[in-house]
Parts: C-alpha cells; structure tokens; sequence
C-alpha cells in the first residue's frame, strides 16, 4: 500500500484516498436500493467527440490569444508614446 491518507469504508476496506476513488465500484445492495458511486463513469467514446466542448475549447483559446496580442500592442504603442514625450526637451512646446 502506497503511504498517504488511510481511509475506511463501509466494508472494511483499506486503501489511500487516490486508491478508493480510482478503483470502480461494483453495485451494491442497501437499503433494498442499488447504489452506484459517483466516480464510476462511462468510457469516452472517441468515435463520436463532443463537438460543442470541443469548439468551446478553442474559441475562447483564440479570443484570449486575439485578447493578448491587442494588449500587446497597446502597451508597445504608449510605450513608444512615452519614450518620445521624456526624450523631447523643448521649450516652447510647454
């Protein structure tokens, strides 16, 4: 048993936390109801993705990336601003 968070369940069971969740449960009788837990999901089906995810994912890759590179050049352009106003010392502009 690998060291960490010793944890006990209902049956007697042993295990570290990471250890208790990752393993499936099977389905067990209680109560006269079945029970599943939580953590036990389906298997992705890679033949048919999640378009929606997917499109969610980059588009708002591409809006922070389109975001960064305006920011960007706002800050490069006051920079330059900045630089022309502390390097001009005339005297009869001000």
């Amino acid at each position: 048993m690998r060291e960490g968070i010793v944890t006990v369940v209902a049956e007697g069971a042993k295990g570290t936390a990471f250890e208790l969740l990752a393993a499936p449960r099977p389905l067990s009788h209680r109560s006269g109801t079945f029970t599943r837990s939580a953590f036990v999901v389906k298997k992705a089906n890679s033949a048919q993705p999640n378009w929606l995810g997917v499109g969610l994912a980059f588009s708002t890759s591409a809006a922070l990336w389109a975001f960064l590179i305006k920011q960007h050049n706002e800050d490069v352009m006051e920079y330059e601003r900045r630089k022309q106003e502390r390097g001009h010392k005339c005297t009869g502009c001000s």
